[in-house]
């Protein structure tokens, strides 16, 4: 039997061709959803439909992996490869109200809303918006509440514009953040006092119909604390006053605005915002120590080789 030698340039080559080029928010998208197929294949006999869950979850890994091994070939590749994940949290947040009473098979609201009353004296919501609500508020509020879907990709807009580098970082922090939060809202499943929105707000408005046909249509129930919105805004704005000095008082501002519409406008109660505010700050907190642990890193290598 005649054995063919590979040559070790061709070895070079063929390795050079199958290298996966994954960046930080590559690994960190694959590595939830490899947990949550394992999640799902231990209890699948929980989860009807548990086929289409570990379909979706693979075909995740998949796509990702296909991006990265594509990225350097073709530049609308390259930039589709780092913005995915702006598409990618909708369906993956709408499958954690899918699978997040597996564990907990009940919503814990009543818990959640009695402590809101222990600690604030009465409902929050209710506190704020008063019972006949302000046609004015009403809308000023949800208006604000929506700004989250806006100030996110602008953010990534103009870092992407100052540099990829910067980009790519922000993308990996707030990716991390948010599969967090995912991943809490499967085993601590709290629906928010969303139900009670029809009662009390009274005034048809544009952007309160915004709000609504959001969640209706890409909403399920079981993902309020923490608050996602809360902790990955602070973030944004943490990004955003680092970067953009000038822009400072807008994203403490749209911080601050967001965080009270959460609770006005009954999407969340208040130690929702709570728990995503102390998430927010123990994720900035952990980033930068990491940050600051890799740049001593590099500097010391720096000096080892001088």
């Amino acid at each position: 039997m005649k054995i063919v030698e590979v040559h070790p340039s061709s070895k070079k080559n063929f390795s050079r061709f199958v290298k996966f080029q994954l960046n930080a928010t590559d690994k960190i998208t694959i590595l939830y959803n490899f947990i949550l197929v394992i999640f799902i294949i231990i209890f699948r006999v929980k989860i009807p439909p548990y086929p289409c869950h570990l379909a979706f979850n693979l075909s995740v890994i998949f796509l990702v992996l296909l991006l990265s091994f594509m990225r350097r070939r073709n530049s609308t590749v390259f930039i589709v490869s780092l913005w995915y994940p702006l598409i990618l949290y909708t369906p993956v947040y709408f499958q954690t109200g899918l699978i997040n009473r597996v564990v907990i098979p009940q919503f814990l609201d009543g818990f959640f809303m009695n402590l809101d009353v222990q600690i604030f004296g009465q409902f929050p919501g209710l506190f704020l918006s008063g019972k006949h609500g302000n046609a004015f508020l009403d809308e000023f509020f949800h208006f604000s509440y929506l700004n989250y879907f806006l100030i996110i990709p602008l953010t990534g807009i103009l870092l992407y514009r100052k540099e990829v580098k910067l980009f790519e970082s922000f993308f990996f922090q707030l990716s991390s953040l948010f599969y967090l939060c995912y991943f809490i809202y499967i085993f601590l499943p709290v629906e928010g006092p969303i139900t009670l929105r029809n009662e009390y707000f009274h005034h048809d408005g544009f952007f309160r119909a915004i709000a609504d046909f959001i969640y209706a249509k890409g909403e399920n129930p079981g993902a309020a604390f923490p608050s996602s919105h809360v902790a990955a805004m602070l973030l944004t704005a943490w990004w955003g006053c680092k970067h953009f000095e000038r822009m400072k008082a807008f994203y403490w501002l749209t911080f601050l605005l967001l965080s009270i519409a959460t609770v006005y406008c009954m999407f969340h109660y208040a130690v929702d915002v709570i728990g995503g505010l102390l998430l927010g700050v123990l994720a900035i907190f952990a980033f930068n120590w990491v940050d600051r642990k890799r740049n001593y890193e590099k500097t010391l290598q720096g000096k080892c080789k001088e």
